[in-house]
């Protein structure tokens, strides 16, 4: 369509002035009416639901969403699902976010099925479903039109660790090496092979990959990096002082495990270890139907006890129950939840901040350095009497967090605030003033002291793993969370991380 309106909200939505662009858009739609071309209201709905969810205002965006496709001339159906898709995620309806996801990819005509697989790998992973959501993790690597396959790949390689797959992680996050990621990217590949090659049992390869991911500078392992890394050197230290003692010299380097050492191939590419996606056919993992599986698992119980007497019977029970705590602890781990939460570190952070104590405990930075910019950081916040959580977006490794902080002067201000996993807890990476009103602020209140703050999945992140903007897919809506008093996202259980929550203008 061509009007005034719709022009000047066009401008400002490239911009990054979603507010502007708001009024535009309503305007349009209020005053052009009457020049309507056929579809013209599906896209202007369409536009407005890009807005709405660039600002957090999830409920808003869907029915915003729901009206474009109400408009049977509107033909950017699927990417209107997609966006539909992303908003239901962010109100915590991610069985509804499915049908949506799964609506665009039946479209054929629609160009962009990965932001789909994407989106339905979020969605089954919030559902507890990990083998479908290592499916559409794979299938959005594996599509030829994606861009940059890089978070797929690393959302697959997490889905291969969950369910107890080294093996196949290290294959997934070796073929992010073939799309040349960016140094920061790297260093967080690297990081993630440590860890599947220390739970592999790949101690040399552990130390490789640890030691890759530091070496630039400036990264800094995460507590559970850090804990791997431990347990490799102590490993290969406990295997040297055997050797020694049986007379064999140093064992530790001797190893015939796939290096990280690049290999020209016959095509004249160049890969990292095996630098392939797992297919079907390689590993299994994605042809094993549910009833397979639990068939498999009645079989091997019913050979376990006609192997035991009944006095072991009590001792079974025990090992049963623990392995059930043990299944649904590393569920709720790959949820977010922890001890300490996200909500009592918040609330500790400002409680102390009040009291005029130290802060740097709920911090992620460590060293006197990032302790310094942390009290230049809190020495900002103003003293407050309590704090209320109104957004809490949880994942696995970082969370999000919009908080309403009640000054001890009176007033309120707002902050967004993200988390890093600390151990089985969690810590702040991150504080910077978040603007409700919609008004544009001059600067952040902070930076993240730490250096450990993973780039692919900070605000700024546009859809992929490396820190620059996902092709033809617009901001992620925290470059400019601005929302106003109607938008407010209190109590939305937000699915997946911030970056997720972009729109395709």
């Amino acid at each position: 369509m061509n009007s005034t309106n719709f022009n000047q909200a066009e401008a400002a939505y490239k911009s990054g002035k979603y507010v502007d662009a708001l009024k535009s858009y309503y305007a349009a739609l209020k005053e052009d009416a009457a020049g309507f071309a056929p579809g013209d209201a599906g896209l202007l709905y369409y536009r407005l639901g890009n807005c709405l969810l660039k600002m957090y205002t999830f409920s808003e965006a869907a029915v915003s969403y729901q009206k474009a496709l109400e408009d049977t001339q509107f033909t950017s159906r699927a990417a209107a699902q997609v966006n539909l898709g992303k908003a239901q995620l962010g109100l915590g309806k991610y069985e509804d976010s499915v049908q949506s996801f799964n609506a665009a990819l039946a479209d054929s005509s629609y160009g962009k099925p990965y932001q789909a697989q994407m989106g339905l790998g979020n969605a089954y992973t919030k559902l507890g479903m990990i083998v479908d959501a290592g499916t559409a993790y794979r299938n959005a690597a594996l599509d030829e039109r994606n861009p940059n396959p890089t978070k797929a790949l690393m959302s697959l390689g997490s889905c291969f660790m969950v369910l107890g797959r080294p093996e196949d992680a290290i294959e997934s996050y070796n073929a992010v090496f073939e799309f040349d990621p960016s140094q920061a990217v790297a260093q967080k590949v690297y990081e993630s092979l440590g860890q599947a090659f220390t739970t592999a049992g790949h101690y040399n390869e552990a130390l490789d990959a640890f030691n890759r991911a530091l070496a630039p500078g400036g990264f800094v392992l995460s507590a559970d990096a850090q804990a791997d890394y431990t347990k490799a050197l102590q490993a290969l230290s406990e295997a040297d002082a055997q050797a020694a003692l049986a007379g064999f010299g140093t064992l530790a380097n001797a190893t015939a495990n796939p290096t990280l050492e690049p290999s020209v191939q016959a095509d004249g590419t160049v890969a990292y270890g095996a630098g392939n996606v797992p297919t079907a056919h390689d590993t299994g993992f994605f042809d094993v139907a549910e009833s397979d599986l639990v068939q498999l698992s009645k079989n091997q119980m019913k050979g376990q006890r006609k192997l035991r007497h009944t006095g072991l019977k009590v001792v079974l029970v025990i090992v049963i129950l623990l392995i059930l705590a043990m299944g649904a602890g590393v569920f709720g781990y790959t949820q977010g939840y922890g001890w300490p939460t996200q909500e009592a570190v918040i609330q500790d952070l400002f409680t102390s901040h009040a009291e005029g104590a130290d802060t740097s405990q709920y911090w992620v930075g460590t060293t006197d350095e990032e302790k310094e910019v942390i009290e230049r950081i809190m020495d900002m916040v103003a003293p407050t009497t309590s704090v209320d959580v109104i957004y809490l977006d949880k994942s696995m490794v970082s969370s999000e967090a919009i908080v309403t902080a009640h000054l001890q002067e009176g007033g309120t201000m707002h902050y967004l605030i993200n988390l890093e996993r600390s151990g089985i807890g969690w810590k702040i990476s991150g504080l910077n003033l978040y603007f409700a009103s919609g008004q544009e602020s001059n600067g952040q209140a902070s930076t993240s002291p730490s250096s450990s703050s993973d780039q692919s999945t900070t605000p700024s992140d546009q859809g992929s793993a490396s820190s620059g903007t996902t092709s033809g897919e617009g901001a992620d809506p925290t470059t400019n969370p601005s929302t106003d008093a109607t938008a407010n996202p209190t109590n939305d259980a937000a699915a997946g991380t911030a970056s997720e929550q972009t729109s395709e203008q």
